[in-house]
């Protein structure tokens, strides 16, 4: 494994939003994608779980994903991390983004 990276999350609703994963592999065999959903009020920390998905490819070297999600949580900070199995050379990566609906103090 090479990488993972959620490259993208963007709000698409008041309470959904979409996020785009790319992984690049060093072969054709199988992988494990797991998405987990958080939502906090603290930017940079991943807050409370609000969901998990997990996806399995083989075949190709490159993969993107363009993955919805409806949040549940009342956190103003939306997360996706996306992990692998076998692990990615670099851990893993972790997105936010800051929900409309909050008001920046």
């Amino acid at each position: 494994m090479t990488a993972v990276s959620v490259t993208s999350l963007r709000q698409t609703g008041p309470a959904t939003a979409e996020a785009t994963v790319e992984i690049t592999t060093d072969g054709t065999g199988p992988v494990t994608l797991l998405v987990e959903w958080s939502t906090g009020d603290e930017k940079g920390s991943p807050g409370a779980p609000d969901g998990a998905e997990t996806f399995r490819r083989e075949g190709a070297t490159r993969y993107t994903l363009t993955l919805p999600h409806a949040f549940r949580g009342t956190g103003c900070y939306w997360g996706a991390r996306a992990t692998t199995d076998p692990a990615a050379a670099d851990g893993g990566s972790l997105q936010q983004v800051f929900a409309r609906r909050c008001v920046i103090s």
